[in-house]
């Protein structure tokens, strides 16, 4: 079972759900790829990007492929991670966060040029 499809697939049993998948993160690559090859992209820990967090940067933005702003105080995480509700786990939701701070729900994931399969 997929931690990013848990709530959405039974909301009534996400508390043993969850159990059921380690009550934890898990290592990449346990889980089944997407389309591009790619492991655990959603649901497993929230993944940190290269952007900095701006409120209402997306309101004057270019709709196609914006940079996020030049600076700022707080990071952009994506993805969601294990411990949140499913509703948390898709690309276009962001969070934001210090980043200066850690917890378990964080990580990274080193990447590079993507090519669509």
């Amino acid at each position: 079972m997929d931690v990013s499809r848990i709530g959405i697939e039974g909301q009534a049993d996400y508390a043993q759900r969850l159990g059921e998948n380690g009550n934890g993160m898990h290592a990449v690559g346990q889980k089944r790829a997407n389309g591009f090859g790619l492991h655990d992209m959603l649901g497993n820990v929230w993944e940190w990007v290269n952007d900095w967090y701006d409120a209402n940067y997306y309101k004057s933005s270019s709709p196609q492929d914006p940079t996020g702003p030049a600076s700022g105080q707080l990071r952009v995480l994506r993805g969601g991670c294990w411990f949140h509700d499913a509703e948390y786990a898709r690309f276009s939701n962001r969070f934001r966060f210090d980043p200066s701070q850690r917890d378990s729900v964080l990580g990274f994931r080193c990447g590079g040029v993507v090519f669509a399969p």
